[in-house]
């Protein structure tokens, strides 16, 4: 079997870990192609909710798991995210790859100065964008580097200098940083993560020349692309499909499904544009009913109704073969319910994404308006789980189809609940 991509159509947060979670029941392999922890992939299985920021959701099917190149990983909250699934009985089979990036304390300095100072794009305060600039400045550290500490003293110090340099000139803040601190923390990383450090490149192709299942699962949302997203309003990596052969060290062939992930609303965290941003009370309702509070960072998230122009683009972008739509019950007993067609920029409609954020600040959305539907009952959703669709309420199918048909695109799994076996397969 080929590799199967899933990523997210929006600005994030669109239930890529539930999909991921439901798909990986037979899969040999998955792994993480980007971002760090960053990210906040939820599960919930039997009422416990499961938080994953830099492990593959797929552990918690008991699944071999890997953090690929493209990943910029914080050890010390790998750490307490492999302690959490061990006091839940869960011990994952992890392989980190070597040429994967360690995200150190001056990373999150720089994060942390960047934010206070009012001009930042509204991070995480992970020190994930620190990290990746580092990484492309040819100064950052790799788990392969752990092998022998010594040997990267001079990128180090170099690092150091930097760091203290723009903390000082750019945000004039003087902190005391040492090679000798920051080697002894290599050192504790060696012992406690050196044990999981491997080719993952190497691992997932031998996986698909057997003929294995992998799933590469993405983070973040094609909207925050370092390339084709929101720019600046965006992440430091790039999350799209294409990412994820270069990040894990395989052939664009080797993939053979790409599932992309969208809500059927949006959301989106930070800064930025966001042309379909509900008005109250509406958008309060629907955050609460869908939890939009950030996983990793608790902010509230801007609540929006689906941007189909947005989405079209991802898709475009990413070339999924086929649609995942979450959290549908989030919008039941909201009538109407609005789609957005296209944009109006200066009296002209428009209904291709723009490339530039001048313009998409200008986009007011276009709307049609559809029937909402009620909440299911225990009936239609046991029937509707063993893949009946029409068992959903008519107004909820027409609404999947109606979005199907905008975004010329087959919609393969509906979720109708926060459960791990609350979806819907068409």
């Amino acid at each position: 079997m080929p590799a199967v991509v899933i990523v997210g159509l929006q600005w994030g947060d669109e239930g890529k870990g539930k999909i991921v979670d439901f798909i990986s029941e037979n899969a040999d392999l998955a792994v993480r192609y980007q971002g760090g922890a960053n990210a906040g992939h939820t599960v919930v299985l039997n009422g416990k909710i499961y938080r994953f920021h830099h492990l593959p959701v797929a552990a918690l099917r008991g699944k071999h798991v890997c953090l690929a190149s493209g990943m910029v990983i914080d050890p010390v909250k790998l750490l307490k995210e492999l302690e959490s699934l061990n006091r839940e009985g869960i011990q994952p089979k992890l392989t980190i790859d070597g040429k994967a990036h360690i995200v150190l304390d001056i990373h999150k300095m720089l994060d942390e100065a960047e934010e206070s100072s009012g001009k930042g794009v509204g991070t995480t305060r992970m020190g994930i964008g620190p990290t990746y600039t580092y990484k492309s400045a040819r100064v950052g550290i790799r788990f392969s580097d752990l092998v022998e500490i010594e040997s990267i003293r001079s990128r180090l110090e170099k690092s150091i200098t930097m760091t203290k340099a723009l903390l000082s000139d750019v945000y004039n803040i003087k902190v005391e940083l040492d090679v000798e601190h920051v080697t002894q923390f290599l050192h504790e990383v060696a012992s406690k993560l050196g044990k999981y450090v491997g080719d993952v490149a190497r691992l997932v192709n031998e996986t698909l020349d057997k003929g294995g299942f992998v799933i590469l699962e993405g983070a973040q949302g094609t909207l925050l692309d370092i390339d084709h997203g929101t720019y600046p309003f965006v992440t430091s990596s790039n999350t799209t499909a294409g990412a994820a052969c270069n990040s894990v060290g395989i052939g664009p062939k080797r993939v053979d499904e790409i599932i992309g992930v969208t809500k059927a609303y949006t959301t989106r965290v930070g800064k930025g544009p966001f042309p379909t941003e509900m008005e109250e009370p509406v958008a309060s309702i629907v955050r609460e009913k869908g939890k939009e509070y950030g996983t990793t960072t608790g902010r509230p998230r801007r609540v929006g109704w689906f941007d189909a122009v947005a989405v079209r683009y991802s898709i475009m972008l990413n070339g999924v073969t086929s649609v995942a739509v979450t959290k549908v019950d989030c919008l039941t007993n909201i009538d109407p319910v609005k789609v957005c067609l296209a944009y109006e920029v200066n009296g002209q409609e428009v209904k291709t994404f723009p490339s530039s954020l001048h313009v998409l600040e200008k986009c007011k959305p276009v709307y049609v308006e559809l029937e909402g539907w009620r909440e299911l009952s225990e009936k239609e959703k046991v029937e509707a789980l063993k893949g009946n669709f029409d068992a959903l309420p008519k107004q909820l199918r027409d609404y999947i189809e109606f979005l199907e048909k905008l975004l010329v695109c087959p919609i393969k799994y509906v979720s109708i609940g926060a459960e791990r076996r609350e979806i819907v397969i068409r």
